[in-house]
């Protein structure tokens, strides 16, 4: 006799129990990573999915601030860089881990040096977006080497890229093009 009532505690039911599902796969994200925390500048995404999610790393705060505000937060994470990272083309495994900067991207991307294993792999891809200027390419330079010498197996199954920024903004009417 009362069946809106009814349907209107169903309803609250059923939302209550999606929110509490919703809330649950957050905090699974956060229990994936067993070992060290994840490091505090690291915006992280919130799906788990290798073949969407990516990790953009970036050179320094100002750019990141941008990039978290345009990033899509469910499968972009943003980790902005201080400035240029050791030169570790010359550095053995053990002591590339000394450096702070290679430290928090190792730790954000879930695998050790010189480990073949991905099996912990957060993101499916790994972006290098440094500015286009000399020394963005310099820190793009930096982090490409540290990928090559030390983390071959991303580069080996294609989950490392460098963004190419563009230089020059083209304005003809109402069209806007981007060029390199």
């Amino acid at each position: 006799q009362n069946v809106q009532a009814a349907e209107l505690l169903a309803e609250m039911a059923i939302s209550s129990a999606q929110r509490r599902m919703r809330a649950a796969k957050k905090v699974v994200r956060k229990k994936l990573t067993s070992g060290p925390a994840l490091p505090g500048k690291l915006a992280d995404c919130t799906a788990q999915d290798l073949n969407r999610t990516e990790l953009f790393l970036v050179e320094g705060d100002s750019a990141g601030g941008s990039a978290k505000q345009a990033r899509d937060r469910e499968y972009q994470a943003i980790m902005p860089l201080k400035g240029k990272i050791l030169n570790t083309w010359e550095v053995s495994s053990d002591e590339v881990l000394a450096a702070q900067e290679v430290h928090d991207i190792s730790v954000a991307i879930g695998i050790d040096p010189d480990s073949d294993d991905l099996s912990q792999l957060r993101y499916g891809k790994i972006c290098i977006l440094a500015d286009a200027d000399s020394d963005g390419l310099h820190i793009a330079t930096l982090l490409c080497a540290l990928f090559v010498k030390h983390f071959r197996a991303l580069v080996k199954h294609g989950h490392v890229y460098v963004a190419l920024p563009p230089l020059y903004r083209i304005d003809l009417g109402k069209e806007v093009y981007y060029a390199l």
